[in-house]
């Protein structure tokens, strides 16, 4: 059975480059009928955080992310925390050294800095020369007598390493120009992100590594290691990087591309999943736009292409605005409401709000565009262009609809239609002349959604109240 893993690290919210990753492992579980685990590395202790281990897992909730293992659900290998496996690390990384595979390393942070230094000065990677491995038992003690601690280090034997990456093809690494031995255990004894995932990854049975390309420089330490433990490796697949709009490589601390932000800019959870499957799949037609149920049934690792992809901000609204539109306008209000709630924007009776919301769902392409247009809601809303209600066809056209008011029968939006039927044969404007110095008393604006849609919203007693304060403006 196919186990896919993700594993974030708490050390931040979720952004666009992780968030994908977690989607194409989900997506990739879903089609593969097998099983997504979250699990958190969160063995940087300085650095991890409950808040963001906390929002991480609420937003991949709200994202339709569910994991079959993991925090809250359990499993058959938890614990899920690399914090509450310490002990695990530890029993390996004994193992290993027992087995000669790994050493203390007494090695200090002064001397690896000056190795670094001269590499760069003699133009050769920046790599570690291995010299903590023949340490006498006399140079040991004579180190540790000043108080200098271990790291633990696990020897590179095999320099020279071929993978068949699930997305890349064949990538061969040689290790002798990559890297020396590498630390598995800090001095402080807790485990590197090496150590964790490679454990990790070998007891929990995962099949198949799919995560960013910023890793496969990882990739064979990770499969030295495994095969040192005696687990066999996953097939690993690395995902292309998402550059920027600029062309730039896409920061992961930049706040416009976390999960949080689009919520916040009022992104429907399914039109993000099918904007960022986008992002280095391809469905092999011209379908740009997948429900969410149909994205699990169409998304292939194989059309994942190796391609750097470009995160461009104007076509994820244009997707939202496609799935906005998808929606019936009972659900569109439902979430409209749900989204001004959570956001604490909601500043007009609900229900006028929840009745009038359907109107703009061919108008907005994210949900943080309502609070402008619900501004038509205010009683004393400023005209975007006073001068359309100031002329004397206007006042003329607003004193013929008044009149009329009193004596329409109509409902929904026949109730319009009676009205501008009624009203076209009284005035001498026509056309745009006559709708548009009805919209700006209506609405306050130039442009908008159809006046026929917003008419039976106001109702008959606030279209009167706005006609005659235009009357009089």
């Amino acid at each position: 059975m196919v186990r896919v893993r993700f594993a974030p690290s708490p050390t931040g919210f979720l952004h666009i480059g992780n968030v994908r990753t977690a989607l194409f492992n989900f997506l990739y579980a879903k089609k593969e009928g097998g099983k997504f685990i979250l699990r958190i590395e969160d063995t940087d202790v300085e650095r991890s955080k409950q808040e963001y281990h906390d929002a991480l897992m609420e937003d991949l909730l709200w994202m339709g992310i569910r994991w079959d293992e993991g925090p809250e659900v359990g499993g058959a290998y938890g614990p899920y925390l690399a914090s509450e496996r310490f002990s695990i690390y530890q029993q390996y990384t004994n193992e290993l050294i027992q087995q000669g595979k790994a050493y203390h390393c007494y090695v200090t942070e002064e001397e690896i800095g000056e190795m670094k230094q001269l590499a760069r000065a003699e133009k050769r990677p920046p790599r570690f020369d291995n010299r903590g491995r023949d340490f006498t038992k006399a140079e040991i003690e004579r180190r540790k007598a000043q108080g200098i601690r271990s790291t633990v280090r696990f020897k590179i034997e095999n320099p020279n390493l071929e993978i068949h990456d699930l997305i890349r093809g064949k990538v061969s690494f040689n290790l002798d120009e990559m890297l020396g031995d590498f630390i598995i255990l800090r001095q402080d004894g807790s485990p590197t992100f090496h150590l964790a995932v490679c454990v990790d990854d070998g007891l929990m049975q995962v099949t198949h590594v799919i995560r960013g390309e910023d890793h496969l420089s990882n990739t064979p330490k990770h499969i030295l290691l495994l095969e040192a433990m005696g687990f066999k490796p996953p097939q690993y697949g690395h995902l292309s990087l998402i550059h920027g709009e600029g062309g730039e490589p896409l920061s992961k601390r930049l706040e416009s591309v976390s999960v949080r932000e689009f919520r916040r800019r009022g992104i429907l959870p399914h039109a993000l999943a099918n904007y960022i499957a986008l992002l280095g799949w391809s469905p092999g037609t011209n379908q740009e736009i997948f429900q969410w149920e149909e994205l699990q049934k169409a998304f292939d690792l194989a059309q994942v292409n190796k391609h750097a992809s470009t995160y461009d901000s104007k076509k994820l609204d244009w997707v939202n605005g496609q799935h906005l539109r998808l929606l019936s306008d009972e659900d569109f209000a439902k979430h409209a409401l749900a989204y001004l709630k959570e956001q604490k924007v909601l500043r007009f009776d609900e229900t006028l709000v929840h009745k009038i919301l359907p109107v703009f769902k061919d108008n907005i392409e994210r949900f943080d565009q309502l609070p402008e247009r619900l501004e038509i809601l205010r009683d004393d809303f400023a005209y975007e262009n006073k001068s359309l209600i100031q002329t004397a066809e206007a006042k003329e056209a607003f004193q013929a609809a008044l009149s009329l008011l009193p004596h329409l029968r109509g409902n929904g939006e026949a109730l319009f239609d009676e009205f501008v039927n009624q009203l076209k044969p009284k005035v001498k404007v026509k056309g745009k002349s006559l709708f548009m110095p009805l919209r700006m008393a209506l609405t306050g604006k130039k442009h908008g959604p159809e006046l026929k849609r917003i008419f039976p919203v106001l109702g008959l007693d606030l279209v009167k109240k706005r006609l005659e304060r235009a009357l009089n403006a």
